[in-house]
């Protein structure tokens, strides 16, 4: 059976500059390694590798007369990280921090001398023994997502959305951002180093 001779258009290539760091030297993080490529005035992307987990970031819209190692430099790290990993809070929710803010919530409520409270009404003696009791079914509770499933406990001691004040306050610091932010310092003050030799 014959074949259709298909005429191919040629592919069109475009060669840039792509420039390589490995910066070593950082405290207690690995080699970092950095790619810098300017694609067009006030256009630029950057890829940085650290053990194995890689992040990219392309402005197409970058300060006049900067290139993209002197921009990444002018930039705030949590802008950085909005384009590095979008879904990366500097917060996580906190087990421990649920089970403290529950038990704040039982306390304050049976101390208040009348009426509403911030988590609710007064509670009195046998109401609060039987709600502190029951906070300690809240330690398999791993996210908020997790939580809707204690969601009539967490409406005992929260009120009806509770989701709000536990997504505010039931959290600790998230060490994925401070390694990300350690590692954005750190390139930010390698390629600082650089713009400083060259210009010297």
């Amino acid at each position: 059976m014959p074949t259709e001779n298909k005429v191919v258009a040629p592919l069109q290539v475009e060669r840039s500059t792509v420039t390589k760091l490995v910066i070593t030297g950082a405290p207690n993080l690995d080699p970092i390694t950095v790619f810098l490529e300017d694609l067009a005035p006030r256009k630029g992307k950057i890829t940085v590798s650290c053990w194995g987990e890689s992040w990219t970031a392309y402005w197409g819209g970058m300060w006049d007369g900067l290139t993209i190692g002197q921009f990444f430099c002018r930039l705030d790290e949590g802008y950085i990280i909005g384009y590095f990993q979008p879904m990366l809070g500097s917060q996580r929710f906190s087990n421990d921090a649920l089970l403290a803010l529950a038990k704040k919530s039982v306390i304050d409520r049976r101390r208040a001398r009348s009426g509403y409270w911030e988590f609710g009404d007064r509670l009195d003696q046998d109401d609060a023994r039987d709600l502190f009791d029951q906070i300690d079914e809240l330690r398999c509770v791993e996210s908020i997502s997790v939580g809707h499933q204690q969601g009539e406990l967490l409406t005992d001691l929260f009120g009806s959305e509770w989701w709000h004040l536990v997504d505010d306050k039931a959290v600790e610091p998230n060490p994925d951002w401070n390694y990300l932010c350690r590692i954005i310092a750190a390139v930010q003050q390698a390629l600082g180093q650089e713009q400083q030799q060259v210009a010297a």
